[in-house]
C-alpha cells in the first residue's frame, strides 16, 4: 500500500468509528476509515443490542445518526424500533448483526469515506506539541503511512491517542483489574417462546416483525439457576444462579450474552488471544449444556461470534472526565454534544455478574465535549469507550448508542478543524453545536446552542 493523505483519519471501524467516518464525510472532508478485522461494523455486528436511546422517565434522548441507523434497519428488516422493557431498562433496541453490518459498510461507502480493512494503526510520529503529522499502519505489504490534517482514535483503547503520548488510565484505580471480555453466542433453529418461558425473570420485550404474524420476545434476561447443581459440578459457570441475557428481532434465532472470560488485558496481543481460545471452549460448553437442558435450545445450532469483545481498557485522559458524580447526579454541560441514558453496566472483574446504577436526576447525562478532546494533543479526539470518564462514569459511556453519539460528535468536530486548520481545543463549540442539531442530534430540552456555549466549564 502507497503512503495515504486525507483530511479526517479514523482509526478503528467499530461502531464509533463508523459513526465519526459517516459524520465527517458528510461535511465534505476527505476521510479514510481503517480497521484492523476485514468488516466494519464492531461489536453490534456480531450480535448486541443498541443500548440505550430512551431515559427512565419514557423520554427519547438520543437521535441523529443513532436514530437514522435504527430507521434504516428497520426498513431492512434488521431492527424492530425502541420496545418497552421492564427490567434493568424501560425500553431496548434489539438489532440483527448481519444487518448491521452491510448497513455500516452502506453508510460509510456513501458517505464518500474511503474504508481500508485488515490493517492496522501501529505508531504514530507527533512534534512536541501534541500534533500528529503521520499514522504508521501495518498492511499486507508492509508499513505504510497516512498522513490527516486530524485523527480520531475510535480503537476503543485508545491506541492512536497512547501512540501520540496522551495520559491515560487503566481498569481499577487500586487493583487495575478490568471487566471481562466475552463472546456472544448465536443460536439458530430456537423457540424463543419457550426459551422466554423458563429463563426470563421480567415480562420479555414484545415486538411485531412485518413479515411475521405474532409478537416475539425480542429481550429479556435471566439465571440458570434451575441448573445450579449441573453448571457448578461441570464447571459451565463460575458461580451460582449466572446472569444471562437474550435478545433477537427472530422468533427463530436468538443472541446470548453469557459468557466471560476473566483477567484478560484487551491491549495485550498475547493475553487478548488467551480469552479467545478460553472463550471459544466456553462456549462449546455453553451450547452443549443449553441443547440438553434449556426448552426452546433441543434442535439449535450454534456459532461464537467473530472475536472476542473486550469491555474496558484505557480511558484517556481529556481536558474533562466524566466523574462519578456526574453520573450518579444527572450532571448537565454547556458544551454537551449528546445525551446518555443507559444506566452504569459494570461486570464484575472475577464472576463476570453484571450490576446496574441507574443514572440520576432525569436518567440523563451529557457528554462534554471536552471529554473527546486528549490532553496535550493539538489535532486528536477520541470517540467511543476509550473517551475520558472515570472507570465507574465508563461503565455507562462504553455502550453503543453512546458510541454512537460521541462518534458522530467526533466526526463533525474533526471536519470543522480540518477546514479551519484549527487544532481541536479550538473548535468553535457553538458551530459544533448548530451542526449536530441540524444532523437532528439531541443536546437538551430547549437547548440553544449560542446560550449554552456561553462561559463553559463545570
Amino acid at each position: 500500500m502507497t503512503d495515504l493523505t486525507c483530511d479526517v483519519l479514523v482509526v478503528g471501524g467499530g461502531i464509533a468509528g463508523v459513526a465519526a467516518a459517516t459524520a465527517a464525510a458528510r461535511q465534505g472532508s476527505k476521510t479514510i476509515l481503517i480497521e484492523s478485522k476485514t468488516f466494519v461494523g464492531g461489536v453490534p455486528a456480531t450480535g448486541y443490542c443498541l443500548h440505550n436511546f430512551i431515559a427512565k422517565d419514557g423520554r427519547q434522548v438520543v437521535f441523529g445518526l443513532a436514530q437514522e441507523i435504527v430507521d434504516n434497519l428497520i426498513e431492512m428488516g434488521g431492527a424492530v424500533g425502541h420496545v418497552p422493557y421492564k427490567g434493568f431498562v424501560c425500553a431496548v433496541t434489539p438489532i440483527d448483526g448481519e444487518m448491521f453490518r452491510f448497513l455500516s459498510n452502506r453508510l460509510v461507502d456513501e458517505a464518500g469515506a474511503q474504508m481500508i480493512v485488515g490493517v492496522m494503526a501501529v505508531g504514530a510520529e507527533a512534534d512536541g506539541n501534541g500534533r500528529i503529522s503521520s499514522v504508521h499502519v501495518a498492511t499486507k505489504s508492509g508499513i505504510s503511512k497516512i498522513r490527516a490534517k486530524v485523527y480520531i482514535d475510535a480503537s476503543g483503547d485508545g491506541d492512536l491517542a497512547v501512540f501520540a503520548g496522551a495520559k491515560y488510565g487503566k481498569g481499577d484505580d487500586k487493583t487495575g483489574k478490568m471487566q471481562p471480555v466475552s463472546m456472544i453466542i448465536r443460536c439458530y433453529a430456537t423457540d424463543n417462546n419457550k426459551i422466554a418461558e423458563q429463563i426470563s425473570v421480567v415480562t420479555p420485550a414484545m415486538a411485531k416483525r412485518r413479515d411475521h404474524p405474532n409478537p416475539i420476545p425480542v429481550y429479556f434476561n435471566g439465571h440458570f439457576g434451575r441448573w445450579n447443581d449441573y453448571v457448578l459440578e461441570n464447571g459451565i459457570f463460575p458461580n451460582k444462579d449466572h446472569k444471562v441475557f437474550f435478545n433477537t428481532v427472530w422468533p427463530n434465532h436468538i443472541n446470548v450474552n453469557t459468557s466471560a472470560a476473566t483477567g484478560i488485558d484487551g491491549t495485550d496481543s498475547v493475553d487478548l488471544s488467551k480469552g479467545t481460545v478460553q472463550l471459544t471452549k466456553q462456549i462449546y460448553k455453553i451450547a452443549k449444556f443449553l441443547r440438553e437442558f434449556v426448552p426452546g435450545f433441543k434442535d439449535a445450532y450454534f456459532a461464537p461470534s467473530s472475536w472476542a469483545q473486550v469491555r474496558e481498557t484505557r480511558r484517556i485522559k481529556g481536558l474533562c472526565e466524566i466523574t462519578d458524580q456526574d453520573i450518579l447526579q444527572g450532571k448537565k454541560y454547556a458544551d454537551t454534544i449528546g445525551k446518555i441514558c443507559f444506566p452504569v453496566d459494570i461486570h464484575d472483574p472475577d464472576t463476570g455478574q453484571a450490576h446496574f446504577q441507574d443514572i440520576g436526576d432525569d436518567g440523563t447525562f451529557d457528554i462534554p465535549f471536552r471529554a473527546l478532546v486528549p490532553e496535550g494533543l493539538a489535532n486528536v479526539l477520541v470517540a467511543g469507550r476509550c473517551i475520558s470518564a472515570s472507570q465507574y462514569a465508563q461503565g455507562a459511556t462504553r455502550n453503543h448508542a453512546p458510541c454512537l453519539v460521541t462518534g458522530e460528535a467526533a466526526g463533525v468536530a474533526a471536519s470543522i478543524a480540518a477546514k479551519r486548520n484549527c487544532s481541536i481545543p479550538e473548535v468553535d463549540i457553538k458551530q459544533l453545536q448548530r451542526l449536530l442539531l441540524e444532523n437532528k442530534v439531541f443536546l437538551g430540552e430547549g437547548f440553544s446552542p449560542v446560550k449554552s456555549a456561553q462561559g463553559l466549564g463545570r
